[in-house]
Formats: structure tokens, C-alpha cells, sequence
């Protein structure tokens, strides 16, 4: 025998032959670790006030340490995502997030805010590793319609959650333990759902454990033709495959601008709500915070109708009609374009109702449009182009979420100065933008993809 394959259509370590038990469990578990890496990204804004008083920085320097972290999620993807299709998902994702562990430990301990700074920056870069592959990943194993939606819905409510709940807990920790802990708390968090995602996780790529187990027999690369790059071919090949795919794919440049609008509003409300509850109304740091839980409720919305509309609909469907088309996935995003008008009008509005003697509870509810309508359009975004580039999904995700992440670290800084033009133009931009872009992709996308460049030059 000089070929190594799957011994047949029920083969155990085929990926997508393991039991429900097993798929699930990964899910939950990459999940949960992906909450811990993105709750990192936020849980600092809880000590900005002690890193401007004991380092005697202005609030621009201190929120350096949130704008840098971001800054890494950019920039991190763009190798883990081409790597793990080359070497695997498991490999290069545990990786990364080992590495996200260790670098919170000189972010608690140092006294100096350089050292904090290039710290995080390089935390983000390693722990990006699982938002570039984990969402890709869930695809190795579930095939159904249904249960990509409900994967993706889980995946979302622990990207976004994380960034709703860390200013909540890291305002808490700074108060009553010291703000070192919000670093000790992320590691605490991401070693303990990252031990039980790396225990439960196997290599999930159908290619990777092929070419071990051709390897195990003893096969060459020659006879399996599944030899090894050298690095000049893994980066002339693989690194600049991202950036390759966005100016060939057309879905995917639209996909790109429109989610990364969305991204950034997201992000916007960590300078929007402190200044809104924290400076104008006098609201305690503490106190000041809890009107994230407003997002996270839209958050939680989103998902259960992500959810909702992967089983009830898209699952019906495919038995229907025997196949999926990922335009199926659309229309959340298109409802989603719809709430958001609401919401970013509530953007504008939150910045000139922010006076003390107005109430602060019509306020803090924008929060749940803002989580929903965003939810809705950037999860929706993100399973649509895993199911259109498949094999190039992580490539396609990273070069998305480098733009998507630039964005979210220019908007907080943006915000103090430009908050109420930032409303108008950001919503206007979002209204007008998203609504073709989705609908538009919901009625042409089957002939978009058919007419894409990439695929028919590189396959």
C-alpha cells in the first residue's frame, strides 16, 4: 500500500464521523477559551484609572494598552489563519494561546508601562491564534447547515460577550482586589477553558491527519504528494494568500468594509459608556460599567435567533431542497441591517442625552440594538464566508479581521473627540453600506461566487 486515505465512508478518525458528545465538546470548549483571550481585550479598561495615577499618563497613553491588544488581533491572524491550513488547526491554535497565557504574567507584575504595553500587544498576537481558526475549525467536523449555524452561534456569544463583560469585571477587580488582577484573572481564566479545550481537541483537518497517518506507515512525501513546503514557499504561497483573496473576491472586499464598520461600533462603546456614565452623570467606575449588560442581553438576542434560524430554518431547507446555498445564511444579516439604523441613531442620541438630568435607562438600553443588530450582521458575515471559501475560509477570516481590527483600535480614540460626528457618520455609513451589501449578496451571491477570480485561478 503506497497511499494513506480514509478506509472508508465510516472511517473513526475521520473528523466528521465523530460522535455528537465529541463534536460538541469541542465546540463548547474552543469556545470558552476564545471568551477568555477576548475578555482580555477589555477587562484593562477597568484599570485605566490606576495606570494614568501611577504612571502619570494621559487617558490617550493608558488606552494604548487597549488599542495595542487590538492591534495584535489584527495582525496575528494573518499568520495563524495561513499556517493552519498548512500544519493543522490544533497545533498552531494551542500554541498561540499557551503563549497568550505566559504574557499575561509581566502585564500583572511590571512596573512599567512600556513593559505592560508590548505585553499585551504580544498577548493579542499569540492568542489571536483561536479567532483565526476556531471558527474555521468547526467546519472540519459539522457538516449540516444546522449545526454550523448553532457552532457559530456559541463561537459569536463567546467572541462578543468576552468585550461585554470585561469592563464589568475588570472595574470590580481593580476596585476591591488592585487592577493587576484583571491580567491574573485572564490568566487564571484562559488556563483553565484552554487545558480542557486542548484535552478535548484532536486535529480536526481531514488532510493533516491523513499525511500522519501516511507518515505513521511510513510513506515519503514523494508517494503521498503531500510534501512540506520550505519556508520561502510557506510565505510567498501562504502569507500572502489573505490579502490576494481581498483583492480578488469581490464578496469578500464587500464582507470585509461592512463588518469592520460593524466591529467598530462595538468597540466604540468602551470610550462611549465611561464617558456617557462614568464622567457625565458621576456614576461610580463599578457602577459606571454595568450598563454593558445592556449589550450583553442584545448579544445573548442575537445568538438565540442565530440559533433559531439555523434549525428551524436552514435545516428544513437543506433536507428540502438536498443542498445548501450560504445565501440561506443572509437574512439575519439583512434584519440585523435594519436594527442597526436604530442603534446607531441610539449612538447619537446616547451622546445628547448624556446629561445628568436626563434619565440614564433609555440610555444604557441602546446597548441591547447595538450587541443584536451588530451580532447579527458580523456572525451572520463570518459563517457566510466560511462557507463560500471552505479550504481558504481561515485565509479569508484573517485578511478580514486584520481591516475589521484596525478599526476597532482607531474608534475608541476617535470617540472622546468626534463622538457625536462619529454617531452620524458611522450610522449613515452602516444604514446606506450595509443594507445593499447584504441584500445585494442575498440576490446576486450565487453568481458572485461563480465568477470568482480566486478560486479559478488558484482552485
Amino acid at each position: 500500500m503506497d497511499t494513506a486515505g480514509w478506509t472508508g465512508p465510516e472511517d473513526p478518525e475521520n473528523p466528521v464521523n465523530w460522535s455528537p458528545w465529541r463534536k460538541w465538546t469541542i465546540v463548547a470548549t474552543n469556545s470558552l477559551a476564545t471568551f477568555m483571550v477576548s475578555f482580555g481585550s477589555s477587562v484593562f479598561s477597568g484599570a485605566l484609572p490606576d495606570v494614568q495615577r501611577i504612571f502619570g499618563v494621559s487617558n490617550d497613553v493608558a488606552l494604548l494598552g487597549i488599542a495595542l491588544y487590538v492591534l495584535g488581533f489584527a495582525l496575528g491572524p494573518m499568520v495563524w489563519g495561513p499556517a493552519s491550513e498548512l500544519y493543522g488547526k490544533t497545533r498552531p491554535m494551542f500554541a498561540g494561546l499557551f503563549l497568550f497565557a505566559l504574557f499575561q504574567i509581566p502585564c500583572a507584575a511590571a512596573d512599567s508601562l512600556g513593559v505592560i504595553l508590548a505585553f499585551r500587544f504580544l498577548g493579542a498576537l499569540a492568542g489571536s491564534s483561536v479567532l483565526a481558526i476556531v471558527g474555521g475549525m468547526f467546519v472540519d467536523f459539522l457538516t449540516g447547515p444546522a449545526e454550523r449555524g448553532v457552532s457559530t452561534a456559541l463561537f459569536s456569544l463567546a467572541t462578543f460577550c468576552g468585550p461585554a463583560a470585561g469592563p464589568i469585571a475588570g472595574n470590580a477587580l481593580a476596585r476591591y482586589v488592585g487592577w493587576r488582577w484583571t491580567s491574573w484573572v485572564t490568566l487564571i481564566g484562559v488556563a483553565v477553558f484552554g487545558t480542557a479545550a486542548f484535552l478535548a481537541t484532536p486535529e480536526t483537518s481531514g488532510p493533516v491527519i491523513l499525511r500522519r497517518r501516511a507518515a505513521s506507515m511510513g510513506l515519503s512525501d514523494e508517494k503521498t504528494g503531500q510534501a512540506r513546503p520550505t519556508a520561502s514557499v510557506f510565505v510567498q504561497k501562504y502569507l500572502t494568500k489573505p490579502p490576494k483573496m481581498l483583492v480578488l473576491e469581490p464578496i469578500l472586499l464587500i464582507f470585509t468594509i461592512y463588518m469592520s464598520l460593524v466591529y467598530g461600533v462595538i468597540y466604540l462603546t468602551f470610550s462611549m459608556y465611561p464617558l456617557a456614565f462614568v464622567v457625565e452623570r458621576n456614576f461610580s467606575q463599578v457602577d459606571g460599567s454595568l450598563p454593558f449588560i445592556s449589550i450583553f442581553i442584545g448579544v445573548v438576542v442575537a445568538c438565540v435567533a442565530l440559533a433559531v434560524h439555523s434549525i428551524y430554518y436552514l435545516g428544513p431547507m437543506a433536507k428540502q431542497t438536498k443542498i445548501h446555498v450560504p445565501e440561506r445564511r443572509l437574512p439575519p444579516m439583512i434584519a440585523g441591517s435594519f436594527i442597526l439604523p436604530a442603534a446607531n441613531t441610539g449612538i447619537f442620541w446616547f451622546a445628547w442625552t448624556s446629561n445628568p438630568s436626563l434619565p440614564w435607562l433609555p440610555q444604557a438600553f441602546s446597548g441591547i440594538l447595538i450587541g443584536c443588530g451588530s451580532i447579527l450582521v458580523f456572525m451572520s458575515g463570518v459563517v457566510y464566508l466560511i462557507e463560500v471559501y471552505l479550504i481558504h475560509a481561515n485565509s479569508a477570516l484573517a485578511i478580514n479581521n486584520l481591516i475589521r481590527s484596525v478599526f476597532a483600535a482607531a474608534f475608541p480614540y476617535a470617540a472622546g473627540r468626534l463622538f457625536a460626528k462619529l454617531g452620524l457618520t458611522v450610522g449613515g455609513s452602516v444604514v446606506s453600506y450595509g443594507k445593499a451589501a447584504s441584500i445585494v449578496q442575498r440576490t446576486k451571491g450565487i453568481a458572485m461566487r461563480d465568477s470568482s477570480l480566486y478560486q479559478k485561478l488558484h482552485g
